[in-house]
């Protein structure tokens, strides 16, 4: 295909609220820019865009997808991103790609909380903002209710296109020239208006607002116009950041490009989605990677349309390509080796909901770390932890509906099929008060040489989580060189406790009597001693479970902060401070017990309809309530004792 420089190329991003209509107005801009030669339907599942095989089941986007279309002598790269709050790490995805973000509002539902989401990120971002008012084909559509309560949400800089006044007053605002202009003459030349517009809207001054129909295709022409008349190129723009500067958009200058997106295939191996940003990249280019240092060798260059490819001699600064075979990931750099720059990272949502992952069938086991690194590849949403301790694999994501997802796409891409249940919570089990003279007595007589050693033990609990161990023997009743055997005993002992088989914290051991046998007294006597002596200690000691709590971090409305208060409380948790963040929204920062957690995401995103997120992280053990016990040591993993 044509090869397009930065001047003659846009980028847009498609965002907004599931099923506010992106995957059919990409759809539309695709067919009326002659890019396919029928209207897809997402009802139907032949849409360009939305080519998953999961994507067609659920009839909703789940991937950052690709494409362009071609209008006068432009090339439109389009990315379109899922608008389920358990796929938006794909918004972040598209957003961090393009130069404007085109935020598509359904004219009967009107602003959602993806709309609020879509439109926070590219200001975060510093991108350009266009509201796309879809769907006025539909029953109860209201373009103009729907057009004011965009512009009482968003502010001032919110103005319908086709009114000109309007936007010619805040175009005189963006630039000293043009306001004495505007004030000369009252009013735009057409060459002023778009120069303008386009300087607004890369500034993030102006917000315009479209109308379109694209299942009949009204307003699909004027807004390719749009595309090409006053949507920032790629050199219009600041540029990326890069430690404390920012590199502008140049094809002259060294090669420098970004993975922003990473499609893991078990046929073909990965398939990268690259930005350029400066220089070219052609089929013998041989970037360095700025992470690793290593230099990266490729497959094809490719300009994608859905799943459509079409092979790239060469790509300009500016362009969006993917490239076949990379072993680079999402969030690397390339660049040339004699010019190593390094762009900043994007953001993504920390999974919150997770679940543990077991295969279905014998001889998958062995497969299912392979999937679900590649997995993560894909979707940096997603996190993965091997759990020595439970022995479990824990996957977590944004939602059960991720979840459910990457267990479908681990089936169909890698063939390994898993079910997913509640993990295992870490408990540990310590003891309440102080006990003496235990006794531990190991004898044993079978022919020949005996075994023989006796400990006189107290136990006491202790601040530390490691185990503490000393000895207070006088007059050689343990020799001291069973002293080692006897600590070693109680190391061993405190892996398994005596309520659940939890380990055990908080505990100091004293050696401070004993009896050996100068013939039969060996180190595996005092090793078996100390463990008698340590499980009949713990049952005297008052022994107790005690459960992880978590720390949270929970980012939710105004309107919002009392009911998540209300649902800490109800949890066994305590809420420790809240505190405006801004925008509407406040920060409640509480301390839960892990147990309680297992479906607070979903409560959260229920709740706040997709606008709360949270972040959690261990903070410490604390006793667990009594009446509580017996249904933890019920469903606690057998463990084997051995003593």
């Amino acid at each position: 295909m044509k090869t397009y420089k930065c001047e003659n190329i846009r980028n847009i991003t498609l965002a907004g609220h599931g099923g506010s209509g992106k995957t059919t107005f990409a759809e539309a801009l695709i067919f009326k820019s002659g890019g396919s030669d029928r209207m897809g339907r997402v009802t139907d599942g032949n849409t360009v865009t939305d080519y998953d095989p999961e994507e067609i089941k659920r009839k909703i986007s789940l991937n950052t997808s690709l494409a362009y279309a071609e209008w006068k002598n432009t090339k439109i790269n389009i990315v379109d991103t899922p608008g389920q709050f358990d796929f938006i790490g794909g918004m972040y995805e598209g957003v961090r790609a393009a130069e404007t973000v085109i935020i598509c509002v359904p004219a009967k539902d009107g602003v959602q909380v993806g709309t609020i989401k879509a439109y926070k990120e590219a200001v975060k971002q510093g991108k350009a903002k266009i509201f796309v008012i879809t769907k006025n084909d539909e029953e109860n559509a209201d373009f103009t209710k729907t057009l004011e309560t965009l512009k009482s949400q968003f502010g001032g800089a919110v103005c319908e296109l086709s009114d000109r006044d309007s936007l010619s007053e805040l175009i005189a605002e963006t630039d000293e020239e043009l306001m004495d202009k505007f004030l000369d003459a009252g009013e735009f030349t057409d060459e002023e208006f778009s120069k303008g517009l386009k300087v607004g809207l890369a500034k993030g001054d102006i917000t315009p607002v479209i109308s379109v129909t694209a299942t009949s295709g009204d307003g699909i022409e004027d807004f390719l116009n749009l595309i090409v008349t006053a949507l920032p190129a790629p050199c219009d723009v600041d540029g990326e950041k890069s430690g404390d500067t920012k590199i502008k958009y140049d094809e002259k200058a060294p090669l420098a490009a970004y993975v922003f997106k990473t499609l893991a295939d078990p046929f073909v191996g990965k398939l990268s989605f690259v930005k350029i940003i400066t220089g070219s990249l052609g089929a013998k280019t041989e970037p360095t990677n700025s992470r690793t240092g290593e230099v990266e060798r490729f497959g094809k260059i490719i300009a994608l349309r859905g799943k459509k490819q079409e092979e790239l001699t060469e790509a300009f600064a500016g362009d969006i390509i993917a490239i076949t075979k990379l072993d680079a990931t999402t969030g690397d750099t390339l660049c040339d080796a004699s010019k190593v720059v390094d762009f900043a990272v994007a953001e993504f949502p920390v999974p919150c909901f997770f679940q543990a992952v077991a295969a279905k069938g014998k001889g998958d086991e062995g497969k299912i770390s392979n999937a679900l690194v590649r997995m993560i590849e894909e979707d940096p949403t997603l996190s993965y932890v091997n759990n020595t301790e439970t022995r479990q694999r824990v996957l977590g994501g944004l939602g059960d509906q991720h979840l459910d997802v990457a267990v479908n796409k681990m089936k169909s891409k890698f063939g390994v099929e898993v079910e997913l249940s509640e993990p295992v919570i870490a408990y540990r089990e310590t003891i309440r008060k102080k006990v003496v003279n235990i006794e531990g007595k190991h004898k044993k007589q079978s022919g020949g040489a005996g075994q023989f050693g006796v400990v006189i033990m107290e136990f006491e609990p202790h601040p530390e989580d490691e185990l503490i161990f000393e000895e207070r023997v006088f007059g050689g009743s343990v020799p001291k060189q069973f002293f080692p055997a006897v600590e070693k005993g109680l190391r061993e002992s405190v892996e398994h406790g005596v309520l659940a088989g939890y380990p055990v914290v908080r505990l100091k051991a004293t050696l401070v009597d004993g009896k050996y046998h100068p013939v039969d007294s060996k180190e595996i006597a005092f090793v078996q001693a100390a463990r008698l002596a340590f499980k009949e200690g713990m049952k005297e000691a008052s022994p107790c479970l005690l459960e992880p709590i978590l720390s949270l971090k929970i980012l939710v409305g105004d309107e919002n902060t009392g009911d998540v208060m209300g649902i800490v409380n109800k949890r066994r948790g305590s809420v420790l401070g809240t505190s405006p963040v801004g925008d509407g929204m406040t920060e409640v920062v509480a301390e839960m017990p892990q147990a309680e957690t297992t479906d607070f995401a979903l409560v959260i995103l229920q709740m706040t309809k997709g606008l709360g997120s949270y972040t959690m992280e261990f903070a410490r053990y604390q006793e667990l309530p009594q009446m509580l016990e017996a249904e933890v040591i019920a469903k606690a993993p057998k463990v084997k004792h051995e003593v």
